[in-house]
C-alpha cells in the first residue's frame, strides 16, 4: 500500500475514489478542503445538504483505519467538521478514531434512464413559494424524517397531488445539490392516500424531467425504507451507494 497522498481537487478524489458516482454527482468542486487517501480509502470534507461541513470517507475498513491514523497524526481534522459519512461497513474503523454519536444509515441512488409516463402522473399540479406552508405541513405530518425543505432554496421545482377536496396530498422536488446535479427529496403521500401510486407518479414525473435537463437524476433515503428502495430501483434508479452517518459525541 502507497503512503498518504493529499487530495487537492475533484478530479483527484474521482480518481481516488474508483470513479464513485456518489463523488462525481454529490461531491462539490471545488473541494471544501484537503482531502486524503491511501490504499483504496478516501477522506474528504464535504457540505452537506444541511450546509454544514462534515468529512465523507470512502474505502475497506482496514484501508480506512490505516487513512485515519495518518490523518490524524499529522494534527487534527478542521473544528468546523462535526460529523462524518462513512462507506457502510467502515464506521467501526472510524469509531477507533473519532468519538462518534447518534446518527442514521442512509442510501444514496442515480439514474441516467428516463423512465416511463405513469397513469397518476395525470393528477400531478404544479407548486409554487404560495404552497409553502401546505407542502411544510404535509411532510411534517407523512414524511417528518425528510431532508427537503420547501422552497428554503432557490431553484426548487415542487410538485404535488390534491384529493377531491382540494387538500395535498402527495409532494416532491427536484432541485441541484449542492455539487450542482438533480437531487429529489420530500417525496411524500399521506398515509390515507398510499398503495394509489402517487408516489410513484412525482417520482416518475421530476426524474424524467431532470434526466432531460441534466442527463442524470439522483437522491437519497434512509435504509429502513423498503417501500421506496422498491419504487426507486423499479424506476432504474441503481448504482447504490450505502452510507453510515453519525455525528461526533
Amino acid at each position: 500500500m502507497t503512503g498518504l497522498r493529499v487530495v487537492h481537487t475533484h478530479e483527484e478524489a474521482l480518481v481516488a475514489s474508483e470513479g464513485s458516482s456518489f463523488v462525481r454527482f454529490d461531491v462539490p468542486a471545488p473541494l471544501d478542503g484537503e482531502g486524503f487517501s491511501l490504499g483504496r480509502a478516501l477522506a474528504l470534507p464535504r457540505r452537506t445538504h444541511t450546509r454544514r461541513l462534515g468529512l465523507l470517507v470512502l474505502g475497506p475498513p482496514d484501508h480506512v483505519d490505516q487513512l485515519l491514523a495518518a490523518v490524524l497524526a499529522r494534527g487534527p481534522l478542521d473544528p468546523e467538521i462535526r460529523s462524518v459519512t462513512v462507506q457502510r461497513g467502515s464506521l467501526d474503523p472510524v469509531a477507533r478514531h473519532l468519538p462518534l454519536g447518534e446518527g442514521n444509515d442512509w442510501e444514496w441512488l442515480c439514474t441516467t434512464a428516463s423512465p416511463p409516463e405513469v397513469a397518476a402522473e395525470s393528477r400531478l399540479l404544479p407548486l409554487d413559494g404560495s404552497h409553502q406552508r401546505e407542502i411544510a405541513n404535509l411532510l411534517a405530518e407523512a414524511n417528518p424524517g425528510t431532508d427537503a425543505r420547501p422552497f428554503e432554496h432557490p431553484g426548487q421545482d415542487w410538485v404535488g397531488v390534491r384529493d377531491e377536496g382540494d387538500r395535498l396530498v402527495a409532494c416532491g422536488v427536484r432541485e441541484r445539490s449542492l455539487a450542482g446535479h438533480p437531487i429529489l427529496s420530500g417525496i411524500t403521500v399521506d398515509a390515507a392516500h398510499r398503495g394509489r401510486g402517487l408516489g410513484l407518479a412525482v417520482t416518475a414525473y421530476l426524474t424524467r424531467r431532470a434526466v432531460a435537463e441534466a442527463g442524470v437524476c439522483t437522491l437519497g433515503m434512509y435504509s429502513h425504507n423498503a417501500v421506496a428502495r422498491r419504487l426507486y430501483v423499479g424506476l432504474g434508479y441503481g448504482d447504490v451507494h450505502e452510507w453510515s452517518s453519525r455525528r461526533f459525541s
